[in-house]
């Protein structure tokens, strides 16, 4: 049985640009703080890493660290507005190695589900993979609908997924199940909801509208858990029988060492995962998509 830790995937967003409502620095990390937080995370046992060529500088800070070269593995994204042909995606993808100085990704992804329907853009993605750029072929998706259609989609070996305590979309379809039994593996981002969840009701009312009530109904549930609203948020997420990698972010390697605390939690993980489970907090949907803020 896989240790929570394993399901482990540093989100590397923060490290190409300022980021999330909760960002405890306030602005982007030198690359001495990010290094720190890379050394941190390979020694917690960290192996799976999410960037994207939209995310700033990311790439290539991970680069200029050598991620690629100390046995990690590492999952990037087309650009959004690549052309929709063969020799584009290709040249996105070797300008992304060669920023993370890589020889192949663990995965690349469509960083939009539109981009399925365009047939250039997927020949690219598959030429990519047959000819080893890439070992396996993802989407990005944003709304149940796309993650449907991508659990169908035979080219497509992952899916990253918008899913946290507030954002439960996906368990009120058959996503989960039609994916497995397609055979995809499953990320899932969002965890905290860019740190939304962990404010206090009135903080995060006034970041995002609508949140509030339900950011207090959370921290009242986690409380009966014998849970902080960090660990709540963190355990619940990763103890989802079907998710295979929980991608988050932090800000300090401190914050890291705290989610590798609250992961070895299991017991506590699993009576939180049930009190958790099916809750609806009737949030609208622009609350639990950060891209609609």
């Amino acid at each position: 049985m896989r240790k929570l830790t394993d399901k482990f995937c540093l989100g590397t967003v923060q490290f190409g640009m300022q980021y999330g409502v909760n960002n405890a620095l306030g602005r982007q990390p030198t690359d001495a703080e990010a290094f720190a937080v890379l050394d941190t995370a390979l020694s917690a046992g960290v192996r799976m890493f999410d960037t994207a060529s939209a995310y700033g500088t990311s790439e290539d800070v991970l680069g200029r660290y050598g991620l690629a070269r100390k046995g990690a593995h590492l999952a990037s994204k087309l650009a959004p507005g690549t052309a929709d042909c063969t020799e584009a995606v290709l040249a996105g993808l070797r300008t992304s190695l060669h920023r993370l100085d890589a020889e192949q990704l663990f995965c690349y992804m469509l960083h939009r589900a539109d981009d399925l329907d365009k047939s250039g853009i997927m020949d690219g993605m598959c030429v990519a993979k047959d000819s080893g750029l890439t070992k396996k072929i993802g989407v990005s998706i944003y709304e149940p609908q796309d993650a449907m259609r991508a659990a169908h989609d035979d080219r497509i070996d992952v899916i990253q997924v918008p899913y946290n305590v507030l954002d439960q979309r996906l368990d009120g379809c058959s996503f989960f199940t039609l994916a497995k039994e397609h055979g995809k593996i499953i990320f899932a981002r969002s965890v905290f909801l860019q740190g939304l969840l962990l404010m206090q009701p009135q903080e995060a009312e006034r970041h995002v509208g609508g949140s509030g009530r339900a950011i207090a109904c959370f921290h009242e549930l986690a409380r009966d858990c014998g849970c902080s609203p960090a660990e709540a948020a963190l355990l619940y997420t990763l103890s989802h029988p079907y998710i295979d990698y929980v991608v988050f972010g932090v800000d300090t390697p401190n914050q890291l060492l705290e989610n590798v605390t609250m992961s070895q939690k299991e017991t506590t993980a699993v009576q939180c995962y049930r009190h958790l489970r099916g809750v609806s907090f009737n949030v609208p949907a622009r609350v639990v998509q950060p891209n609609l803020w």
